[in-house]
């Protein structure tokens, strides 16, 4: 069957670019994990073997022409680094939440024992009054435990004697606890607050992430928070409170934002600067000042930008060895039918061997799929002559197919008419073989 057909094309050149440029993003997606793992203060050299061994597998599939294999593990190993950094960073995360839900706790228990030696009547060394005082503003750095073990000693003091004052036995007898067996952790847990306002632990926690994404607003928000924590009216704690929780939401949900999409940047622009040799009209150092929405934007464009290329080099290799081929079997291929062929989006090619008639190829060459059929220059129709040429052309397409493979490419016959089905279609053309009038009749 050699009428009219519909063929699709792929070049061993455009998926060695293809794997080059999925490639280039492992290159950037490495270069990625191993920054966000230096600003994490995190050293793993065994994973990093790991990545190094696993891009070095990649090169041998390259070499060892084992296209597909790289087609469908880099994307897998591009989301396996990306999900590791996610996952170190709630690691962290996790532990730097817990670090400042224990450090309000220490901040809590050094008011409890300050409020309870003033409700006793008692006085403290004045160093040791201090060393709670700098506990409670968050300046300590000694034991806190050990402060407070040393000033339980004065809200419950050991027995040296067995002779106590009256008013030692007053405190003690207030207290109504058990003298010989009571410890600071026992006290601890009677006379903490056994219901924490849940908003500290959400706060801890986005400041947490906060620390990691944006570290430039987060001090802003310490100071807010220190000014909330040490409000003593209950009700403007709580506006205070809701306040900074509502504001760090959107914030870290922005910062978030913002990093995955400079990570989706960062390897859309590797592989654009792998696949093209025109500079990029990018300033790395303004992108801090866009907004979420400028920065979408840029995504999107440069995601434009690179299909745009993508498709540039996927229609260059498909000409270029299509035409190489056609040269080999007698066509005529002049040097600007490629030129040709992208502006007109199809393309006519004769063959002296058979004066009169020649082959057209109709469709963008970036698109796998295209029309091909035999022509004639005439308006004389001569059915039978027709039929002879389909013929002689469903040898040479079977020629070029066999050429294409044995060099790596491929042209799949998706759909054909047999000979003769149709007539075959009539066009015009001047004698530098450019087309200026067609009778057209489509039948795909």
């Amino acid at each position: 069957m050699s009428g009219p057909k519909v063929v699709h094309i792929v070049t061993r050149e455009e998926i060695i670019a293809t794997c080059q440029g999925i490639l280039a993003q492992l290159d950037q997606a490495i270069n990625q994990w191993q920054h966000a793992m230096q600003n994490l203060a995190i050293t793993d050299d065994t994973f990093l073997q790991g990545i190094i061994n696993t891009r070095e597998k990649f090169n041998k599939l390259l070499a060892e022409d084992k296209f597909s294999d790289i087609q469908r593990l880099v994307p897998i190993e591009i989301k396996q680094l990306q999900a590791d950094i996610i996952e170190r960073k709630q690691v962290i995360i996790t532990t730097l939440a817990k670090q400042r839900e224990e450090a309000r706790q220490t901040k809590e228990n050094a008011q409890l024992l300050i409020n309870a030696i003033a409700q006793k009547g008692l006085h403290l060394p004045k160093a040791l009054h201090n060393e709670l005082t700098q506990i409670i503003q968050g300046n300590y750095q000694g034991s806190a435990t050990a402060v407070f073990n040393q000033v339980f000693g004065y809200l419950v003091p050991e027995q040296q004697t067995n002779v106590l004052t009256a008013k030692q036995q007053a405190i003690l007898n207030s207290m109504n606890v058990d003298k010989s067996t009571q410890t600071y952790t026992d006290w601890l847990t009677k006379h903490q607050t056994s219901q924490r306002d849940p908003r500290f632990s959400r706060i801890d926690h986005y400041l947490s992430e906060l620390a990691l994404e944006n570290k430039n607003v987060y001090q802003s928000f310490m100071q807010r928070l220190n000014i909330a924590e040490t409000e003593t009216i209950k009700q403007q704690q709580n506006l205070l409170l809701d306040s900074i929780l509502l504001d760090l939401s959107k914030t870290v949900q922005e910062a978030k934002k913002r990093t995955q999409l400079l990570a989706k940047l960062e390897l859309i622009v590797a592989e654009l600067k792998q696949k093209s040799v025109e500079p990029l009209k990018l300033d790395i150092q303004q992108l801090d000042k866009l907004t979420i929405d400028e920065l979408t934007t840029l995504v999107e464009n440069c995601e434009q930008q690179l299909i745009k290329v993508t498709n540039t080099i996927t229609a260059t290799y498909r000409q270029q060895t299509l035409l190489q081929c056609l040269s080999k079997l007698g066509y005529e291929v002049r040097s600007d039918m490629q030129t040709q062929w992208i502006k007109d989006g199809r393309l006519v090619i004769r063959n002296p061997a058979t004066p009169g008639y020649g082959i057209e190829f109709t469709g963008q060459a970036e698109n796998q799929r295209m029309q091909i059929r035999a022509v004639r220059f005439t308006q004389q129709e001569d059915r039978q002559r027709d039929k002879d040429i389909e013929t002689l052309w469903c040898s040479d397409f079977a020629k070029l197919q066999a050429w294409l493979a044995k060099q790596g490419d491929s042209l799949i016959l998706e759909k054909s008419l047999a000979i003769g089905q149709v007539a075959i279609k009539q066009v015009n053309e001047e004698q530098n073989g450019t087309i200026i009038k067609e009778n057209v009749k489509k039948y795909f």
